[in-house]
């Protein structure tokens, strides 16, 4: 015997001694939590559900068709599964946008090919146009009064390249975790007047006659980032497109060292007219007891387009398909109502919620909790209580007979890009799983979000914790306690 099985031996001995000593607590258990984590583990389809919608139905814009097919199959599988009241939820956007073509060339003082993709909302180039590359560095409006007069005709990018990651990456945080505020500061107020600069530069540099913005990812290896041009669903002011770390660099060195920098700029994308529908998915597991209290399981359905949307946030939808599935197969009979909501339009903005927020507004207060899936296929290591202390005790508690999951201690900390925070503004406990980031942050928003990045027991265990937190809560003697 080596001595590696020695160790094992002993291990599993004193393990043994510990659980069978007299006076050693017992670990809270729950036989109809214990059913639903089960029938998860050994009958999981949360892999072929998945699978379908990366492959089959593909990137999901909201308003798009494949949005609207992915809400339609949703439906059709929530029924499958015997779920209650299932439908979908309608809300208008301003105008869906289809990507089409985008091309690019430095053309002085090298001629080479751009990489580079629409942004969301773009409207397009009139044709291919041609102008220098020039930088534009501001960070409020006051900023911009430097460069009247100098931008007529040029293609122009707004920001000098942060230095890129290093090889060795710190320690992994939570994604989308705000960092500390000013004093009297929020988030929302915060978020809103960066969103305020944004509009304010892009009519600025279209009333200086630009023709074009040109922005950088933040990913490195040629990967691109998605993310929108214009307001909620509105035409950006300009063409607007994204280019690799790699060749945004290269036009901002060229700059620096007082080159002459031209290229040119191709984009073509078609938008709706007017507005269009977009949706959002409602199932229910009707509660034994007190039905018109609610928890709330959720995840955002939409995607980006450039790669499957697998990730983001195929992967949080299907975990929440998944916890509905083996609720209900198990026979599960909560005393509360469980409601499953896969919204959209979160990427422009958490949009579908904050939509849902306003439909529902007059039942909030019956709801005991919200618990959203959205950071990728990594396992979920905690929960974060979204500084709401006061549902500390009840949380420990709720979660306690979870512990094959081998969830980390709750966390206090407070994320706010995603649906969870539509509810948490509005007074709802509302939270986020707390998620390993595996690779999330190259995946999120690029062309490498595809079916292949995702690790099965990761998210079947992050099905087990919506399932098994969702029947907790139902079933707990109280509603979880307002901040």
């Amino acid at each position: 015997m080596t001595r590696r099985s020695l160790l094992i031996l002993f291990l599993f001995a004193a393990t043994t001694a510990l659980a069978q000593f007299p006076g050693m607590p017992q670990l809270p258990t729950d036989p109809a939590t214990d059913k639903v984590l089960a029938e998860i583990k050994d009958h999981s389809q949360v892999m072929d559900n998945l699978a379908y919608l990366s492959d089959m139905i593909g990137g999901r814009v909201t308003g798009g068709e494949n949005s609207r097919k992915a809400h339609e199959w949703t439906v059709a599988k929530f029924r499958e599964y015997g779920l209650e009241n299932v439908h979908l939820e309608t809300y208008k956007i301003a105008h869906s946008w289809k990507r089409g073509r985008a091309s690019a060339r430095l053309l002085q003082p090298v001629e080479r090919p751009l990489t580079v993709a629409s942004m969301g909302w773009s409207i397009s180039t009139r044709g291919a146009v041609r102008g220098p590359v020039m930088l534009v560095e501001a960070t409020r409006k006051e900023d911009l009064d430097k460069y009247k007069g100098k931008l007529k005709g040029a293609i122009v990018i707004t920001r000098r390249p942060p230095p890129r990651a290093p090889l060795t990456p710190p320690p992994p945080r939570p994604f989308f975790v705000n960092s500390p505020l000013p004093p009297g500061g929020d988030m929302e107020s915060i978020f809103r007047t960066f969103m305020q600069f944004r509009l304010e530069l892009s009519d600025f540099l279209k009333a200086e006659g630009a023709l074009a913005v040109l922005s950088m990812t933040d990913k490195d290896e040629g990967l691109l980032n998605m993310s929108s041009a214009g307001g909620e669903f509105l035409p950006g002011a300009l063409p607007s497109a994204v280019t690799t770390r790699e060749d945004y660099t290269l036009l901002y060195r060229l700059l620096e060292r007082k080159a002459t920098v031209e290229m040119e700029l191709d984009l073509e994308n078609a938008l709706s007219p007017g507005a269009v529908d977009a949706y959002n998915t409602v199932a229910e597991l009707r509660g034994s007891e007190k039905p018109d209290e609610v928890v709330i399981l959720g995840a955002h359905l939409d995607s980006w387009d450039l790669g499957t949307g697998a990730t983001d946030n195929g992967t949080g939808s299907m975990a929440v398909l998944e916890a509905a599935r083996a609720l209900k197969a198990t026979g599960s009979a909560p005393k509360r109502t469980i409601r499953f909501v896969l919204f959209s339009g979160e990427e422009q903005g958490l949009v579908g919620s904050r939509e849902y927020v306003k439909a529902h507004r007059a039942e909030l207060d019956k709801v005991s909790g919200v618990l959203v899936h959205d950071t990728g296929t990594g396992r979920v290591k905690s929960i974060g209580l979204e500084n709401y202390y006061a549902s500390r005790e009840t949380m420990d508690q709720i979660l306690a007979p979870l512990a094959s999951l081998r969830l980390e201690e709750l966390s206090m900390v407070r994320q706010f890009g995603t649906d969870h925070f539509s509810f948490a503004i509005a007074g709802v406990p509302a939270f986020a799983c707390v998620q390993d980031m595996a690779d999330y942050r190259l995946t999120h928003h690029s062309q490498s979000d595809t079916f292949d990045k995702v690790v099965k027991d990761d998210l079947v265990q992050g099905a087990q914790v919506l399932a098994g937190w969702a029947l907790r809560t139902a079933n707990w003697k109280e509603m979880i306690p307002r901040k």
